[in-house]
């Protein structure tokens, strides 16, 4: 069974402060690989070969940069996914990485999902969110979901609150199934 929180808490304490750094050098080299002609999300770069192939090149493009020390912990974690045949799992990798992060650095990611763009409230959701918390920062991402009718969908991290017209008529087309229900069977 593969667990790639396992795989994302080994990359963020083996890089420490240089986390959030080879974090992003990760997510573009995984880009690239997948960019390379017959590669489908990786599947078609893995083994000891492909892995040492893709070192070389990195090793040479470290050279002409002056590669950091994220870069290379970057680079060492790429080829070991690659060399065990996991790449495939670096979107799941990616997502818990970012998860990680976001807690030792107190970020609160926060979806809203509305019929309109926030706007002027954006700030006042940000502090309430901010506030429930105890986040050093909030970032933002405003869905446009005109299906919802109106009010809102709020996702922090795991938890969601739906305050839309839409989950209110599906609740109300539940409790009107259930009281049809019980009169047809009562």
């Amino acid at each position: 069974m593969f667990l790639p929180r396992r795989w994302a808490e080994a990359f963020v304490n083996s890089l420490d402060e240089n986390a959030e750094e080879a974090f992003g050098i990760f997510k573009i080299l995984v880009q690239w690989i997948n960019r390379l002609p017959g590669s489908q999300a990786g599947s078609a770069v893995f083994g000891a070969a492909a892995a040492e192939q893709v070192n070389i090149i990195l090793k040479k493009a470290g050279v002409k940069t002056g590669a950091s020390e994220s870069m290379e912990g970057a680079s060492r974690f790429l080829t070991m996914l690659i060399g065990r045949n996991r790449l495939r799992y670096s979107p799941a990798i990616i997502t818990e990485i970012q998860k990680i992060l976001d807690v030792k650095n107190k970020k609160v990611r926060v979806i809203l999902e509305s019929v309109y763009p926030a706007g002027e409230q954006e700030n006042e959701i940000k502090e309430i969110v901010r506030k429930r918390t105890g986040a050093g920062e909030v970032h933002l991402e405003n869905k446009i979901r005109p299906e919802l009718i109106g009010g809102f969908r709020l996702r922090i991290n795991d938890e969601v609150i739906d305050a839309s017209v839409l989950s209110r008529l599906r609740q109300m087309e539940e409790k009107l199934s259930g009281a049809k229900q019980g009169a047809v069977n009562g």
